[in-house]
């Protein structure tokens, strides 16, 4: 009970982060999201280096800090489907930690694919970035397998 408790406390708090880079100013979402994503995956109790923690970070920080298109564009399917595989393989270091490949594998697949059809599907900008932060948070759990 206490593990499910914290996986919403941490999916809300990732859909918090999210919108309020879209909302008040983008660090919000490049560093905070980041870390909760972090502080979580150790609360998961993956047992892997610190420095497959430490690559984790960095690579979702770079990946939230783009939607593969130009500035003043509006996004394509293709941009989110870019987008959600970004923030997939930014976990590589945590599969290279944990041998867990075949979460990595079936994340990637799942978040990917959640990530492009939630952002083409919701017109609503508040349940579109607030959703995409919370998948990126709900899909960890998957990293165990």
């Amino acid at each position: 009970m206490k593990k499910l408790r914290l996986w919403i406390i941490f999916t809300f708090l990732g859909a918090l982060f999210y919108r309020l880079g879209g909302q008040i100013q983008t660090k919000a979402r490049d560093l905070g999201l980041p870390a909760i994503a972090t502080v979580y995956l150790l609360i998961l109790g993956l047992k892997c280096p610190w420095w497959a923690y430490l690559l984790h970070f960095g690579l979702l920080f770079g990946a939230l800090t783009t939607y593969w298109k130009k500035k003043d564009q509006d996004a394509k399917w293709w941009n989110w489907l870019l987008t959600g595989l970004g923030y997939s393989l930014a976990a590589i270091p945590i599969a290279i930690g944990t041998n867990h490949w075949l979460g990595f594998g079936i994340r990637c697949i799942v978040l990917t694919a959640f990530i492009t059809l939630w952002s083409e599907f919701i017109g609503d900008v508040n349940w579109e970035e607030s959703g995409r932060g919370a998948l990126i948070i709900l899909t960890l759990p998957i990293l165990l397998i």
